[in-house]
């Protein structure tokens, strides 16, 4: 019996503890701080209102402002007092931080700092975003694998990180930490290039691959050239596009320039007419053929070898040229389609590959004087029909002659057309040239100009000789 009585005191003690300690630790969770728990980035973890109090009061109520990138100072803003806090403030804040078994970290901001905030919103915001931008300036970039081009193959250059900062995240981070009212820290991790960056790099390199392997089938004077990619990409900088050899690619451009090109050169033809052969004048008369612009038709040619849309094979045609008759070349002189004119018999002779059309006796102009024929290699402008005419006579006196047909051979007005007004007397006989010669053009009797028309194209070589 004594023995169960002690039992059920010992246990009736227990109980008392137990509750008691509840009792305490409830009561002490609720006037003091929890742990972790921090108030204007001081620790105030299990003290009371008082005790935190004190312990504000004492602390320093100075704000540096300084701003940290990765452990280095990146800016230092000026400084700043704050107010101390109030009794009142932190027992508020022990209203919702207190207790003893509080897991996570709470931080509370207590002072009056809205002139702080303001100052790190606006002034040390712009200090700190400049800070970054300058950094940046000399911080190491990112990059993909880089291919480039050395001595016809292609080369890579490994991927790198880099120390350049995030300025659009960086600044997140700083916003982020404005009410903290102590020493702001930015933390970075090393770049790396951007997913667009990697795609652009994959399209140097397929650029650099084409652009190598591509060949342009380059058509002038009717002739084709076969050109290769090989011969003109040059060595590139790594991450750089294709580029090309101008200088190597203008002197093989001045090369078929100097061969096939026909404007402003003499040429030895042998005339269909009679079997004899002449020279043609190279003179400012004479305006049949093409001259290329080198440069110009280079850098058309430059563009097309790097370009990602032109395909290999292509044929290219001549695009940057002076002159006319451009489908014709040295080495196939004049071709066989023309008109001959002989101003000794005043003769003019139409062919068509080779075929003589027409025997057509004209009246020309003088031969020397202002109403002169110039001699020469010329090509027919354009055709119209009808047309009119327009001039000065000898005397000064205007003239407006109406004709059927009308094939300029020069830009100052000299060309072949019908002349009704001509007596059919004088066609073909040079006798009469010093009367009834034209002011230059080739006059063809009426009944024969609409052949002339028939059998001859814009742009065709006609050879005036004496």
């Amino acid at each position: 019996m004594i023995k169960n009585n002690w039992l059920r005191w010992v246990l009736l003690g227990l109980g008392i503890l137990i509750v008691g300690g509840g009792v305490f630790a409830w009561q002490y969770g609720q006037t003091h701080f929890a742990p972790k728990t921090t108030i204007n980035g001081k620790s105030v973890a299990g003290l009371t209102a008082n005790q935190a109090t004190q312990k504000l009061a004492s602390s320093s109520s100075t704000i540096t402002n300084r701003v940290y990138l990765n452990g280095k100072l990146l800016v230092t803003g000026k400084q700043q007092t704050l107010a101390n806090v109030t009794k009142a403030q932190v027992k508020t804040a022990l209203k919702n931080h207190h207790g003893l078994f509080a897991k996570k970290a709470n931080t509370v901001d207590l002072t009056s700092s809205d002139e702080v905030v303001t100052y790190r919103s606006n002034t040390l915001e712009k200090q700190v975003s400049d800070a970054l931008t300058a950094y940046n300036k000399t911080a190491t970039a990112a990059h993909p694998t880089y291919y480039y081009l050395k001595d016809g193959n292609i080369k890579t250059q490994a991927a790198t990180k880099g120390t350049q900062v995030n300025v659009t995240k960086a600044l997140a981070s700083y916003k982020n930490q404005i009410k903290q009212l102590k020493d702001i820290k930015l933390k970075t991790s090393s770049s790396t290039a951007t997913k667009a960056e990697t795609v652009a790099a994959e399209k140097v390199k397929q650029n650099l691959k084409d652009s190598l392997t591509k060949t342009l089938v380059y058509h002038v004077g009717g002739k084709d050239y076969t050109l290769k990619g090989s011969d003109y990409i040059v060595n590139t900088k790594p991450g750089q596009t294709p580029t090309v050899d101008l200088t190597a690619l203008e002197a093989k451009l001045t090369k078929i320039n100097n061969s096939d090109s026909t404007q402003g050169k003499s040429f030895s033809v042998k005339l269909l007419n009679s079997g004899k052969t002449i020279m043609t004048n190279n003179t400012t008369d004479s305006n049949y053929g093409w001259s290329l612009s080198v440069k110009s038709e280079a850098k058309m040619l430059a563009d097309k070898f790097i370009s990602s849309t032109i395909k290999s094979g292509t044929k290219v045609d001549m695009k940057n040229y002076s002159g006319q008759n451009i489908s014709y070349n040295r080495s196939s002189a004049i071709g066989s389609t023309r008109v001959e004119i002989n101003l000794t018999t005043l003769h003019e002779y139409i062919y068509v590959n080779g075929k003589q059309k027409e025997d057509i006796p004209v009246m020309s102009g003088t031969l020397s004087g202002s109403n002169k024929t110039p001699t020469g290699l010329f090509h027919i402008l354009y055709k119209q029909s009808p047309s009119t005419l327009t001039g000065k006579n000898d005397n000064g006196s205007a003239y407006a002659s109406k004709v059927s047909y009308w094939e300029p051979l020069t830009e100052d007005g000299v060309g072949m057309h019908d002349s009704s007004w001509q007596p059919s007397k004088v066609y073909g006989n040079p006798t009469y040239r010093s009367t009834y010669h034209s002011h230059g053009c080739l006059n063809n009797p009426p009944s024969k100009m609409k052949s002339v028309w028939d059998n001859t194209t814009t742009t065709e070589p006609v050879i005036i000789y004496k």
